[in-house]
């Protein structure tokens, strides 16, 4: 099964003198030739002219040294600030801004236990844990705790979203759920009566909740459609979903063509495959449809255009580890009944062993075939990490996960890749995994392998804060 797109070439190549002696004139010898005056005043010849030496005054050599000083010490300040500007750009580049005061700080140093920004914004960390979106906020000390819902309003609510990365606009709804349930003996709660603009700064370590309730945060609604039947069907091979089945599925195109899958996370954000860019690793080629279930209705659609593309740092391009990538769109897409956003995992949900899982996509219908027209579903267990690592003898690294029946004949293929791997649980749909790799085509013991999300969340949500 081969996921990728193969880069050794333009995925679109198919729609592939000499001087005359005599005198002509001969002058009498007694004719005396008088040349005429000239009037006309030619410039001096710089170099050869002569001039007077009394009203010449030479520049003494102290004020010609001040000069010469003068005119160095302006170019140093020049490529000074020059240099200043290219550091500054190149130094920014790659950290996340602080929010409320100046500076900027390297992913790395994000939620280390050391605050680098001026107001410690850097330190001032949430996470959503479980399939039930529950807030939980990290220690100065170190280690995270959830917040109880005391004095929790909307508008805290909306700010922690925006730390998160999320868009204002996306913000969805809070709730709570029973702090007994959560099997921890220290809570965070809110105290209103600190005049703090930040609400982490408002935070405090207690032994319980009053309310006996934490927060749980929707910041996005997410992984949501309409309800469908699902009766279980091949990419290879095929069986066409319905529209709106998957309305978070996208198709990753350039100059018309479909490349590659891709999932909507937010209205800005898509996330895919890094090895779907290939040479195409400007974000200038490629658009984004979605909405459609055949690629010929993408068309009349109105395509997104991409602004940056995130490739991650440790994408290996041999191994395909660390195999995901973010595409910034210029324009958001409008949510409806056929678009809306899958929910990224939470923090410490489990997705286990033979867990029911689907993917999608437009791929080659057979080994060796052709893209598909229409898009297709298939259902699929996810396999033991270590059975997986026997049937293909190498490593399966932390960042992949792999599903597939071990008599084959159910898998992605070829322009699957960066598509969704997805679960339904507790009510809402998770993306588990993106289309990443494998042998052949549903070939027997051949698993497809995917980029676990679970194990990119960190990376995830740092990209949103830095391109927020």
């Amino acid at each position: 099964m081969s996921f990728f797109t193969n880069t050794g070439g333009n995925p679109l190549t198919h729609l592939h003198y000499a001087r005359n002696t005599l005198r002509l004139f001969q002058p009498s010898s007694s004719v005396i030739y008088v040349p005429p005056i000239s009037r006309t005043h030619l410039p001096p010849v710089y170099g050869s002219q002569t001039f007077n030496k009394n009203s010449f005054v030479a520049m003494t050599a102290k004020k010609r040294n001040i000069f010469i000083g003068l005119m160095i010490a302006g170019a140093l300040f020049f490529f000074g600030i020059l240099a200043a500007i290219i550091w500054y750009f190149i130094s920014t580049s790659h950290c996340i801004p602080c929010g409320y005061s100046t500076g900027c700080v390297a992913p790395l140093q994000w939620c280390d236990g050391v605050p680098q920004c001026p107001r410690g914004e850097d330190e001032q960390c949430y996470q959503l844990v479980s399939s039930d979106f529950v807030l939980y906020a990290k220690s100065k000390g170190d280690g995270w705790r959830p917040v109880c819902h005391d004095n929790w309003s909307k508008k805290d609510a909306k700010q922690v979203c925006r730390m998160m990365g999320y868009p204002r606009r996306s913000y969805f709804k809070y709730g709570s759920a029973p702090a007994s349930t959560i099997g921890t003996s220290e809570f965070f709660v809110l105290n209103e009566s600190i005049k703090k603009q930040s609400i982490y700064n408002k935070l405090s370590i207690s032994k319980s909740c009053e309310s006996g309730l934490v927060i749980t945060l929707r910041c996005i609604e997410c992984g949501t459609r309409k309800p469908f039947t699902n009766a279980s069907g091949r990419i290879v091979g095929g069986r066409p979903a319905s529209q709106g089945e998957f309305p978070w599925q996208v198709s990753l195109q350039v100059q018309n063509r479909h490349v590659c899958g891709g999932t909507l996370l937010t209205p800005h954000w898509i996330i895919t495959a890094a090895h779907c860019e290939g040479r195409f690793n400007s974000p200038y080629y490629w658009q984004v449809y979605g909405g459609q279930i055949k690629l010929s209705e993408a068309y009349p659609q109105i395509v997104h255009k991409v602004e940056k593309m995130i490739i991650h740092e440790m994408f290996d391009s041999e191994t395909k580890d660390f195999d995901i990538a973010l595409l910034k769109l210029l324009t958001p897409f409008k949510f409806s009944d056929v678009i809306s956003p899958i929910c990224l995992p939470n923090y410490g949900q489990a997705f286990p062993s033979g867990s029911a899982s689907w993917v999608s996509g437009w791929g080659d219908s057979r080994e060796g075939g052709m893209i598909s027209e229409v898009l297709q579903k298939v259902l699929l267990p996810l396999v033991d990490t270590e059975d997986c690592e026997k049937l293909y003898i190498r490593d399966i690294t932390a960042r992949m996960i792999c599903a597939g029946f071990s008599q084959g004949g159910f898998d992605a293929c070829q322009g699957d890749s960066g598509g969704p791997l997805s679960i339904y649980q507790n009510s809402s749909w998770w993306l588990v995994g993106t289309t990443s790799w494998g042998v052949g085509c549903g070939r027997e013991n051949k698993p497809g392998v995917y980029t676990k999300i679970s194990a990119v969340l960190d990376w995830i949500y740092l990209q949103l804060k830095r391109h927020r």
